[in-house]
C-alpha cells in the first residue's frame, strides 16, 4: 500500500509539472541547473528506468539563474526523450545518459550526452532546422529541437548546440547567470 501511495503522489506531481508547462502567464524564476534536471527527471526518469537506460548526473554548478523554468525543463525533456528513442532504436548495450552541470564564465552549462553512437556528420548541421527529422512521419514532426533552440536562444537569452561526444550525441545548453 505504501508503494502505491508513493506512486500516486509521484504521478500527481508529474501531472502538475505537465500542467505548468503550458501556463500562458509564465514568469521567470530563480533556480539552479541541478534543480531543473531533478524536476525533469521526476517526469521522464521512470520511463528511462523501465527501458533499462541508466542516468548519471554530475553537478558542478551552484550559482542561481533567473529564467523560465518550465520552458527549460521542456527543452531538457525533449533532449532526454530523443536520446531514449535513439538508444532504443539502436538497441545499445548498457544504454546510458550522462547529464553534467557546470559553471563557465557568466553562464551555467547543462551537458546531456547519450552513448548511442552520435549523429552523422551529414545530419548534425541540420538538427535544429524546422521540420527536419530523422524519424518517420508518425514518430516525429521535426519541431522538437527547433522549438528547443527557440526557447533557449530567443526566450531565455541562452545558447544551445550539439556535437558528437566520446560516446554519442552531446547537447550543450548555456544559460546566463543573474
Amino acid at each position: 500500500m505504501e508503494k502505491i501511495e508513493n506512486y500516486v503522489k509521484f504521478l500527481t506531481h508529474t501531472i502538475d509539472d505537465f500542467r505548468n508547462f503550458f501556463k500562458p502567464d509564465k514568469q521567470k524564476e530563480l533556480t539552479t541547473t541541478i534543480l531543473l534536471i531533478e524536476r525533469t527527471l521526476e517526469i521522464i526518469g521512470k520511463a528511462l528506468e523501465i527501458n533499462g537506460i541508466s542516468i548519471h548526473v554530475e553537478n558542478r554548478a551552484t550559482k542561481e539563474i533567473f529564467t523560465y523554468t518550465n520552458e527549460i525543463k521542456q527543452v531538457i525533456l525533449n533532449i532526454l526523450k530523443n536520446a531514449e528513442d535513439v538508444l532504443k532504436e539502436r538497441k545499445v548495450a548498457n544504454p546510458c545518459i550522462t547529464i553534467t552541470t557546470k559553471e563557465d564564465k557568466d553562464a551555467q552549462v547543462i551537458e546531456i550526452e547519450d552513448n548511442g553512437g552520435g549523429i552523422s556528420a551529414y545530419i548534425l548541421p541540420h538538427i535544429f532546422e524546422p521540420y527536419f527529422s530523422t524519424k518517420d512521419e508518425k514518430n516525429g514532426s521535426g519541431l522538437g529541437l527547433y522549438m528547443s533552440k527557440t526557447i533557449i536562444e530567443e526566450h531565455c537569452n541562452g545558447k544551445i548546440s550539439a556535437v558528437n561526444g566520446d560516446f554519442g550525441a552531446k547537447f550543450i545548453i548555456e544559460l546566463k547567470e543573474i
